[in-house]
C-alpha cells in the first residue's frame, strides 16, 4: 500500500518532512510502513511542491527508483523549501506497471493530487470513465492508474485547471468525482470494495479523504496534526503547539515523528478541508454503492 504526506504551512525543508523524522516517509515508511500488511513501498516515489514567488504551479519530480535509493531526492530534499508540498512512495497494484507516469503526484495547471489505496473494478470502467471527460481532463491522464483517471474525474469539474481555483471550487470537484464513481459502478454493477485516500490541494488550500465502499471494515489509516510551526531540531522533529487557529499543518498516512501524541486521525468516510485561512472542516462523504452487497476479497493497494 502506497504511504504519502501533504504539508501546508510556512515553508520548511522537504528534508524535515522526508528524512529527519524517527519514522519518516522515505527512511522507514518505504521498507517498513506500519499501518499496512504491505510494508515496502519500492515501486516508485514522487514529490511535489510549491514557489509561489515564482508562480502558482508544482514543480513534480517522479521517479521509478524506490526513495530510500534515490541520492538525487536526498540532495534535492536539502534544498527544497515550500510552504506546500506533497510526498508520496507507491506500492503498485499487482499487474500495474511500474513507469515513472504512474508515480504520484500527478499535476495539472495549479492542481497537485495524490491517491493512496484502489478503485474496485477499475478495468471495468475504465473505458466508460474516459468517456465522460472533457478534453482538458482526459488530456490530464498520461498513465494507467485507477489513481491517475481519479485525478481525471476531479478535473472534470474543474472549469480552468490552469487559472485560478477556489478552495470552494475544489470541495465541490470532489462532491462531482464521488457521484460519478458512484454511477460508474453502479451502472456496471461493480461488487469489488474502493479503498480511496486522497489528498489535492492548489497550493494555499488542502483536500484529503480518508474512505472506503467496505462497510466492515475501517478505511486505510489517515493522520494529521496542526500548530504554531513544524521543525526539527537535530534528530527530534515535533510540532509546536498553537492556541487556536492554526498556521501548520501536516497529513500523513501513518504518524512519522515520535510524539504520537501530536496527531489525531481523520475519521471514516470524511473529507478533511484546509481552508485558504488555515480553518479546518470535515464533511462526511457517502456513496450508494456503499450498500450494495459485495464480494469478500481481499484489497489490492497501488
Amino acid at each position: 500500500m502506497c504511504r504519502f504526506i501533504a504539508y501546508i504551512g510556512p515553508s520548511i525543508l522537504a528534508d524535515d518532512l522526508l528524512y529527519k523524522p524517527k519514522f519518516s516517509l522515505v527512511t522507514a515508511q518505504t521498507m517498513n510502513a506500519g499501518e499496512m500488511s504491505v510494508s515496502v513501498n519500492g515501486d516508485g516515489f514522487g514529490i511535489g511542491f510549491y514557489a509561489p514567488e515564482l508562480d502558482n504551479e508544482p514543480c513534480v519530480f517522479r521517479s521509478i527508483k524506490p526513495a530510500w535509493s534515490d541520492h538525487n531526492l536526498k540532495s534535492l530534499a536539502k534544498k527544497i523549501n515550500s510552504p506546500c508540498m506533497f510526498a508520496h512512495v507507491r506500492a503498485a497494484s499487482p499487474g500495474m506497471p511500474v513507469e515513472e507516469m504512474n508515480s504520484h503526484p500527478f499535476s495539472c495547471g495549479q492542481l497537485m493530487f495524490m491517491h493512496n489505496g484502489v478503485v474496485g473494478g477499475f478495468k471495468q470502467i475504465r473505458r466508460r470513465l474516459l468517456r465522460t471527460l472533457n478534453d482538458t481532463a482526459y488530456d490530464a491522464i498520461l498513465g494507467s492508474t485507477d489513481s491517475e483517471h481519479l485525478f481525471g474525474l476531479f478535473l472534470n469539474h474543474i472549469a480552468d485547471p490552469s487559472g485560478t481555483v477556489t478552495c470552494e471550487e475544489m470541495v465541490s470537484a470532489m462532491n462531482g468525482m464521488f457521484a460519478d464513481l458512484n454511477t460508474l459502478l453502479m451502472e456496471s454493477s461493480i461488487r469489488q470494495h474502493s479503498y480511496l485516500n486522497l489528498a489535492v490541494t492548489n497550493g494555499t488550500c488542502l483536500l484529503a479523504i480518508r474512505y472506503t465502499t467496505n462497510p466492515n471494515v475501517q478505511p486505510a489509516s489517515l493522520y494529521y496534526m496542526h500548530g504554531r510551526e513544524y521543525r526539527c531540531v537535530g534528530d527530534q522533529c515535533m510540532m509546536e503547539a498553537a492556541y487556536g487557529k492554526p498556521s501548520a499543518i501536516v497529513v500523513a498516512s501513518e504518524p512519522f515523528t515520535a510524539r504520537r501524541s501530536d496527531w489525531m486521525k481523520v475519521e471514516r468516510n470524511s473529507m478533511m478541508i484546509v481552508d485558504e485561512t488555515m480553518r479546518i472542516h470535515f464533511h462526511h462523504l457517502e456513496m450508494d454503492v456503499e450498500k450494495l452487497d459485495f464480494e469478500t476479497i481481499a484489497p489490492e493497494f497501488g
